[in-house]
């Protein structure tokens, strides 16, 4: 079982070794939305074509470091391994005899007094009693078993030792005044000097081990013939302690291949292996002061268990000094106890295994040279080279800890800002990490910027991030440094954070990509052609490399080179950036689209925004309704707000291409009832909705109100509405204050236009325009005059009403069938539901008024009356009048 739980806290260890940085510290995709203008589709008005526009959006991607972030659950199995450990140790050392024992029970005492268990606050804040009662109940407990309890099995001390520290646990969860994330952080933080000596005593331990190894693969064959012998062993042996000596020489970085360097923390794994393995046949070394069952046996899985968990946690959180001190000593305790064993093994055994013999069943039973000699000279090899160096190790495990304690306190800040004594706490945690113990220490520093960036403090931030690259390169904090720099002003500053970072790693694919993006700013499109296919180079088909080179494609308007690069590109489903360049791309060129985009949550980001929005958009061109539900309801997500209005325009456009035109404007309405410039290309777009439905005068005056808000193309389309509302007189003086503009694309887009109407015929150009854009509701009307004054009539009429009050003959011919029918309130309701949407149209005004007669509501028609003298011939309006009248007084009659 023990084997079991120390096999699973290497594999925590070996887990978090690959994973723990990118969980601390992960690097984002930042999406951006670049501009892209988009013609839907164009209406052909006499020899002009009237483009129907939209904002396509390009997608680049940039990178940003989050964090460092807690890791309470790595905290919280440190510390769930520690208690096992230390449950476990505690019921060991109650079997050993007085000398043993006591050795044993020292470090259990020292670690629970260095936990500082009593700021949990179960008793008193001020006041050790909680400490007191860990001290009796452990201590006692140990102390009782190891007296008076011979007949206790170790399986019921390990009961009762496992009770007594589960108990204290309880007790610290259930009356302590911090969460349960808090509560493993603190006891992970100061655990952390106690977990330095776990993994020192495990270091020292297992020092010897790898050229142990060697030996048991030289003499394991069952034959001598089949064994190695000593020049293999030698050979292997030297290997094995020339590359430590190389990356002892070159301060720790040693490459190996690709960017690869050699890892001290790598050699542990078979060291804890061998060392595990071999136990019992290195009992002659320590036989005398500590029997092999119950002893030894337990006490390593259980050392290796907890020294394991510390290791793992400094991995997870990427204590940068903690790993280094981890490395450091790790890699000169495996150099100097390995060549000391190396010797060891020399001159005690070389002739045996010249003759090829089985040695490593009694290399622990020497005849020449002791064992414990050449140890104490390799730990006296490794005190000297500390005392070289200053001894820093010891200020590396006091700088890893307030680290730990400073991202304690930084989240215990970020839970409450308004504690500012908090903050300041942190910060000072993180000041003697970084300045005083391990100067510019990576984790600190970071530690101290997300502080700052909680806080706003932009410039304390930028210090902070510059301060850590001064021990060395970082790839994370170069596109930080850049990621900060947002304003306009910042861009060489961010130039030179990224040539920098580049300069110094020049293998990263990320700091080259992010270049091209910062050159896109510029003028310089060679530059960001050049650092994007150095990208490419570097990391081959990524994601954030393919995104942005057709990006950039997109936007240089090359888009037969976007073509040709897109052939081969399959977006995977967490690739949303790559997936909506590609449909703009077919949008661009009018190509048929995918089918729509799968969504994986309901809250957009920039990237799944723009996906979703280009799949909407070629979707409502192919008249699909297949998004509808699915736009629906990401409008009504509160962290979709700042995408809501693009929502509802995908909404609206959908609908309208699906010939739910009443619908489709009642979404577009609120969105066009603003002044600003968005507001204007809404009024822009409603008004050519109203041009294709034949409401050509209504059209005019909402091209108007589009102009006058800034909708550069709008002056155009309402000159050609005038024409085909035959007013020529009208579009000339629009066509003049076109010439007159200095806008050179929009004078030569109404120069047809202009030249065309001194003999443009208004009645040929309805025609031809109602032909190719059929009102909706006319086939309707069509079908219910076939069906005659039946159900089937009055049913095509109500839609008709409801769906297309627009279309004016449509209406008209619905006020008719209502008051054939003497049904004169649907009438009026009909006639006044199209004037809503035409309302100084002549033909619906005459029909009100004599519907608000029918409904013995005369009074209502005053107005319309009124607007009807100054647009009728007098003559015509005479013959109103009277009809007016007639009906006026025949219901006065009835």
């Amino acid at each position: 079982m023990l084997a079991f739980l120390a096999a699973l806290a290497v594999g925590l260890a070996a887990y978090y070794y690959f994973t723990g940085a990118a969980a601390a510290l992960p690097l984002l995709l930042v999406p951006h939305l670049l501009p892209q203008p988009l013609t839907l589709q164009t209406l052909a008005v006499g020899p002009v074509a009237l483009p129907v526009q939209a904002s396509g959006f390009g997608v680049s991607l940039t990178h940003d470091l989050a964090g460092p972030f807690a890791q309470p659950e790595a905290a919280g199995l440190f510390a769930g391994l520690l208690a096992v450990a230390l449950a476990g140790w505690v019921a060991v050392a109650s079997t050993l005899r007085r000398a043993a024992f006591v050795a044993a029970m020292v470090p259990v005492i020292f670690l629970l007094m260095s936990l500082n268990l009593d700021l949990v606050g179960v008793f008193s804040v001020g006041k050790q009693y909680f400490l007191g009662l860990a001290l009796v109940l452990v201590g006692g407990l140990a102390f009782g078993l190891h007296a008076y309890g011979e007949r206790v099995p170790l399986a019921g001390r390990a009961a009762l030792c496992a009770a007594a520290v589960a108990g204290l646990g309880a007790l610290l969860l259930a009356r302590g005044q911090l969460s349960g994330p808090d509560l493993a952080l603190h006891l992970a933080a100061y655990a952390t000097p106690g977990g330095a000596v776990l993994v020192a005593a495990l270091v020292l331990w297992v020092g010897i081990e790898n050229v142990r190894g060697v030996l048991w693969l030289a003499g394991r064959a069952a034959t001598p013939g089949a064994r190695l012998g000593l020049g293999p062993f030698v050979g292997a042996s030297l290997l094995y302690l020339g590359l430590l000596a190389a990356w002892f020489w070159t301060d720790g970085r040693l490459p190996l291949y690709r960017g690869v360097g050699l890892d001290p923390l790598v050699l542990l794994l078979p060291a804890v292996l061998v060392a595990g393995l071999g136990l019992r046949l290195r009992a002659p070394s320590y036989a005398a002061r500590l029997p092999y069952a119950p002893g030894a046996a337990q006490l390593y899985p259980l050392l290796l268990m907890a020294a394991a968990g510390a290791l793992a946690y400094a991995l997870a959180t990427h204590n940068t000094p903690l790993l280094e001190a981890a490395r450091s000593f790790s890699g000169t305790a495996l150099l100097g106890l390995g060549a000391a064993f190396f010797i060891y093994v020399l001159v005690n055994f070389g002739p045996l295994i010249r003759q090829r013999l089985p040695v490593y069943r009694v290399v622990f039973a020497p005849r020449r040279l002791p064992f414990y000699t050449v140890y104490v000279l390799g730990l006296g090899l490794l005190f000297a080279v500390q005392l070289r160096l200053g001894w820093p190790l010891l200020a590396q495990v006091r700088a890893g800890q307030y680290n730990c304690l400073g991202d304690l306190t930084r989240r215990q800040s970020e839970a409450r800002p308004d504690e500012l004594g908090l903050a300041l706490l942190a910060e000072r945690y993180y000041a003697e990490s970084g300045d005083v113990l391990d100067r510019n220490n990576l984790t600190a520093q970071l530690g101290r910027a997300a502080l700052y960036r909680t806080r706003d403090q932009r410039q304390n931030e930028l210090g902070a991030l510059r301060r850590a690259l001064l021990p060395a390169p970082n790839e994370k904090v170069s596109l930080r440094l850049a990621a900060l720099g947002t304003a306009p002003q910042d861009l060489f500053d961010d130039l030179d954070a990224l040539r920098q970072g580049l300069r110094r790693q020049p293998t990263s694919a990320a700091l080259a990509g992010d270049l091209a993006q910062l050159f896109t700013q510029t003028s310089l499109t060679d530059s960001v052609a050049f650092y994007l296919d150095k990208a490419e180079r570097l990391a081959p088909g990524a994601y954030p490399s393919r995104t942005n080179r057709l990006a950039f494609l997109m936007q240089q308007n090359l888009l037969p080179a976007a073509q040709q690069l897109a052939l081969g590109f399959r977006p995977a489903p967490d690739e949303p950036a790559l997936a909506s360049n590609l449909t703009l791309l077919r949008l661009l060129r009018h190509q048929p689209a995918a089918p729509a985009v799968g969504l994986a949550g309901d809250d957009l980001d920039a990237a799944t925004f723009a996906a979703v929005y280009h799949a909407a958009l070629a979707a409502a061109q192919q008249a699909r309704p297949a998004l509808l539900p699915a736009l629906a309801r990401l409008a009504t997500r509160p962290a979709n707000a700042p995408y809501y209005e693009q929502l509802l325009f995908l909404q609206a456009l959908t609908r309208h291409a699906l010939g739910q035109e009443q619908a489709a404007r009642q979404l577009l309405e609120p969105l066009a009832a603003g002044t600003g410039a968005t507001a204007g290309y809404y009024q822009q777009l409603l008004g050519l909705w109203q041009l294709r439905q034949g409401q050509y005068a209504a059209a005019a005056d909402q091209l108007a109100l589009a102009a006058a808000h800034g909708a550069t193309t709008a002056p155009l389309a309402r000159a050609a509405a005038l024409v085909l509302a035959g007013r020529a007189d009208s579009a000339r003086v629009v066509l003049a204050r076109i010439a007159a503009a200095p806008d050179t694309a929009l004078r030569r887009a109404a120069a047809p236009l202009a030249r065309a109407l001194p003999t443009a015929d208004a009645g040929q150009w309805r025609a031809a325009f109602a032909a190719r854009y059929p009102q909706l509701g006319t086939a309707w009307l069509a079908q219910a005059q076939a069906a005659g004054p039946g159900p089937a009539a009055a049913a095509l009429y109500r839609r008709i009403v409801r769906e297309a009050p627009f279309n004016e003959p449509a209406i008209l011919g619905a006020a008719r069938f209502y008051t054939q029918r003497r049904d004169y309130p649907a009438a009026y309701d009909a006639v006044q539901a199209g004037l809503a949407e035409n309302p100084a149209a002549p033909a619906l005004l005459q029909a009100y008024v004599l519907a608000a007669v029918d409904t013995g509501l005369a009074d209502y028609a005053a107005e319309a009356l009124a607007k009807l003298r100054q647009q009728l011939p007098p003559a015509a309006f005479a013959a109103l009048q009277a009809q007016f009248a007639a009906r006026r007084a025949a219901h006065a009659v009835f």
